[in-house]
């Protein structure tokens, strides 16, 4: 009887010292933005990229990886090996690293260049990797993995090893100087960048010498509104930094090259009177991936847009028939198209001082440019919701716009006298005008008046003419009809081309050559289109976008080279 009572302390005594063990090595979740520079352009956070693969590996557009490795990729988050290394650390250093670290990426400043007429974007930044394993377990395997992705992006890079305030700097440099990757350990976390000045000031972050965003109110409001604790992943660009973004983005849309002018400062400044904080998260939706994005406005901005922006109910049996497998398609979905233009105008000017508001007006009358519309106010008073503009071919430039038309003689008065278009086609179906030089035409069929481009225009009243009345409400393929018949803006897009980007990379990172096949080629282009709402909420404008891969599509092969999926295109 005292051997079985010694017995069975013996065992309580050990299973209590497992218990305290596998408490103390677990991993603790840190907040990755303890890490981030407060003044950081751009936050990126993945609290367990084991859970991004798995959500990955259950898409449709999963699948054609499996078809072209010939493998069936399996993610671990469901597999009790994982969940044990995951928890213990007891396992390879490799995936001991993957099943426990928590990502983030930081973008700490952009440069643009131009080059005769190509512009190049290339923002500074870090990917910061906390491990929760010890820094004498992981420098070795963390320093192969990075010396393979240089030599991979940069062919033969050079290796040097310097010291920097106390801590050893391990750079990898391209041949000529103009890449390079930088690499250091600060305990348990992993900064690397692309550039010394990027970990540098990470590094000063997480030494406790530097602010960071931990405590940003913005980023905690977001963080709760969009569920990122729910979130694959989550993305935040602070208030003071969305000017600056924008005075990047605004010159290059115009085809410039952003710089240190009066153009950008004035950008920047009038929007910080406009935009506020940005955020972003992702989740899993049915087959595929939904993006959820936050762009808050100042208050008196969403006060004053409340004002004019009244939206339709989705009514598709009033919509014109599109062509079959267009490339994007979106419905401006306005009650009345002039007063939520005019809105938009007054609310942009009623924020800004006298020359920023005459410059947003100028922007937003060349919104309607690319159709040949130099006056929208006198076009939209015309037409009636919804406004649709149609990108028919991804490689054309152009887009088209459609719209429901109020008073017919006035819009063909508008096309002739405002406009300076001529009648060259009149059948008993449809007319035809164009202007002078033929870059732009205008076509009447069913009530609607379509402008684009000659090709697209009659393509467009070509299948608007032929289709049946049962026809006439056609929609894409779509993973499930919108969450909101009341959306505001709804866009449909075709996104082969992401997803070929993305289906071509994870195979090559995977070790297999992106061959794509008659049968992968059908299984992307059953693929269903994705679909974004866009409404106006409490802070600013809400956007839902749900499609296959969502914005890992576009992440993916931005980090690993482009040198191979050119020469996997060139072999179709």
């Amino acid at each position: 009887m005292a051997r079985t009572r010694w017995f069975l302390i013996i065992v309580l005594l050990l299973l209590a010292v497992l218990g305290a063990w596998l408490w103390w090595v677990r991993p603790r979740a840190v907040d990755m933005a303890a890490y981030a520079p407060a003044d950081s352009l751009l936050y990126l956070e993945s609290n367990n990229p084991t859970d991004v693969a798995a959500a990955l590996a259950k898409t449709d557009a999963w699948k054609l990886v499996d078809e072209l490795t010939g493998n069936k990729w399996r993610t671990g988050k469901d597999n009790w090996s994982t969940k044990f290394v995951r928890w213990t650390g007891i396992g390879p250093t490799n995936s001991v690293i993957v099943t426990r670290a928590q990502l983030a990426v930081v973008v700490t400043d952009l440069g643009v260049s131009q080059d005769g007429e190509s512009l190049t974007v290339k923002p500074e930044g870090a990917l910061l990797v906390e491990t929760h394993t010890a820094a004498s377990r992981i420098k070795s395997p963390v320093e192969q993995a990075l010396k393979k992705f240089a030599e991979t992006a940069y062919g033969q890079p050079t290796l040097r090893r310097t010291n920097v305030d106390g801590f050893e700097f391990i750079e990898w440099i391209a041949p000529g100087g103009s890449r390079q990757v930088v690499a250091t350990f600060v305990g348990t976390l992993v900064i690397v960048g692309n550039t010394e000045r990027a970990v540098q000031k990470s590094l000063a972050v997480a030494s406790h010498r530097q602010p960071s965003l931990k405590d940003d109110e913005d980023l905690k409001r977001l963080r709760l509104d969009l569920q990122a604790d729910q979130a694959l992943a989550f993305g935040y660009v602070p208030a003071k930094s969305s000017g600056r973004l924008l005075s990047v983005a605004v010159p290059m849309l115009l085809g410039r090259a952003p710089g240190n002018s009066e153009f950008e400062r004035l950008i920047d400044s009038a929007s910080a009177k406009i935009v506020a904080s940005l955020g972003w998260s992702s989740l899993s939706f049915m087959d595929g991936i939904e993006d959820r994005y936050r762009i808050d406005l100042q208050p008196a901005m969403v006060a004053k847009l409340k004002e004019s922006f009244s939206c339709q109910r989705a009514d598709p049996a009033s919509n014109p028939r599109l062509p079959d497998n267009f490339s994007s398609v979106t419905y401006y979905r306005f009650q009345n198209p002039t007063m939520a233009w005019q809105g938009l105008k007054t609310s942009v000017a009623s924020q800004v001082d006298a020359l920023s508001a005459i410059f947003f007006s100028s922007l937003l009358k060349s919104a309607l440019l690319p159709f040949g519309i130099n006056e929208p106010d006198k076009f939209l008073n015309l037409v009636e919701g919804p406004v649709i503009t149609s990108r028919l071919d991804p490689d054309t430039a152009g887009s088209m716009l459609i719209a429901k038309v109020r008073d017919e003689p006035a819009m063909r008065e508008f096309l002739i006298a405002g406009m300076g278009f001529r009648l060259i086609n009149a059948k008993q179906t449809d007319e035809i005008f164009s202007n002078s030089d033929g870059e732009f035409v205008a076509g009447f069929v069913n009530g609607f008046v379509a402008i684009g481009s000659p090709t697209d225009v009659a393509r467009s009243t070509e299948n608007a003419v032929s289709a049946s009345p049962d026809q006439s409400s056609a929609s894409p393929r779509v993973r499930s009809t919108p969450s909101s018949n009341g959306a505001c803006v709804l866009t449909y897009a075709n996104d082969s081309e992401r997803v070929r980007a993305f289906v071509s990379t994870a195979a090559e990172v995977g070790g297999s050559t992106a061959l794509w096949s008659d049968k992968t080629e059908q299984g992307l282009r059953l693929l269903p289109y994705s679909v974004t709402e866009t409404n106006l909420g409490e802070h600013g404008i809400v956007r839902v976008t749900r499609s296959s891969l969502g914005q890992f599509s576009s992440l993916l092969p931005l980090v690993f080279p482009e040198r191979k999926r050119s020469n996997e295109r060139s072999s179709r």
